[in-house]
């Protein structure tokens, strides 16, 4: 068994899995994976400050690929949470836009992932959390320096 104070990298990588898990566990009332919940999240950021949101976006913002998306959209559409709407100035674009059901959904999220917030917190004392907060902005910086981004 790998020592984790050895290999931040697989303890990095092991959190975000559980957190993954916990996530889709939390979002499972509604149906959600955890990049649909994500990208909800986005729309709904989008939305509240009048931007318009596109498929392209999407694929750059989550650095995932342009089928993974497609995929993920539909799934939203199917739901009834998201639509696709033409752009008056390109018809070939189509901006994404919440759906009533998916402004009602997404407040629900909201809800959800600042209740666990608050729970993740209280595991942590604030200069822990300034502490933890430090050291993953040091190794983001790095791997974004080293090109990995």
């Amino acid at each position: 068994m790998l020592q984790t104070e050895d290999h931040p990298i697989k303890t990095i990588m092991d959190l975000s899995c559980l957190l993954r898990r916990a996530m889709e566990q939390e979002m499972e009332e509604f149906k959600l994976s955890s990049i649909q919940s994500r990208i909800l999240g986005f729309l709904w950021y989008k939305r509240n400050h009048h931007e318009k949101a596109f498929q392209k976006e999407l694929e750059s913002e989550f650095k995932i690929r342009r089928s993974s998306v497609t995929s993920v959209i539909q799934g939203l559409e199917k739901h009834g949470l998201v639509e696709r709407r033409s752009v008056s100035t390109d018809a070939r674009q189509k901006e994404l836009v919440l759906t009533e059901e998916g402004v009602r959904v997404q407040r629900q999220v909201i809800e959800r992932i600042e209740e666990m917030e608050k729970r993740v917190n209280g595991w942590l004392s604030p200069e822990e959390r300034e502490w933890w907060l430090r050291c993953v902005n040091k190794i983001e910086t790095g791997l974004k320096e080293a090109e990995y981004d």
